[in-house]
């Protein structure tokens, strides 16, 4: 009995969230910001963030580092500006894997590729392409981003790197 009352609540569960949470459509203000950080445009990027907008990436920790915390629209835009100028960002390729709609925020699912001077991640190639995967949640209110947070493999990266060091050595002799 428990077992096909489990089966039934998990079934009423699932039909109820299908319906409860929506694709996320391309003109969604979510989807115009990440776009605008996929093409490096950060005046449009600017222009879809509410004043007091706040960016996080915990996940940092991953480098010993502490979580990246920001307020403010003008700070978000100079933090991905000055990292991507800083790493010689020269692409940000996101592929949406997923994505739903609720209660204001869009959880989105996403591959990406960056292609990114190879000396910043100390491999002997003028530019490099780390792929990987993010999580990004994001609260929009009144059509502009509120809240940015973002969860990346940054383990994989690193996977990555090390392939590519070996493939191509260190950029810093004695490494």
């Amino acid at each position: 009995m428990y077992k096909h009352s489990l089966r039934f609540l998990t079934m009423l569960i699932c039909c109820h969230a299908g319906a409860a949470f929506g694709g996320c459509g391309d003109d969604a203000a979510a989807m115009r910001y990440l776009r605008g950080i996929d093409a490096m445009d950060w005046s449009t990027m600017r222009a879809l963030l509410a004043g007091d907008a706040r960016y996080t990436d915990p996940t940092m920790s991953h480098y010993d580092r502490p979580p990246i915390e920001l307020r403010g629209a003008d700070d978000i835009v100079d933090f991905w500006r000055t990292s991507s100028a800083e790493s010689g960002t020269s692409e940000i390729d996101y592929r949406i894997t997923g994505c739903f709609e609720t209660a204001g925020y869009s959880i989105v699912n996403m591959d990406i590729r960056i292609s990114v001077a190879g000396a910043y991640w100390d491999v002997a190639k003028d530019t490099i392409v780390i792929p990987g995967k993010v999580l990004s949640i994001i609260r929009v209110v009144d059509d502009r981003i509120a809240e940015h947070h973002d969860y990346v493999d940054y383990a994989e990266a690193d996977r990555i790197v090390a392939a590519l060091q070996s493939k191509y050595g260190r950029a810093t002799p004695g490494n």
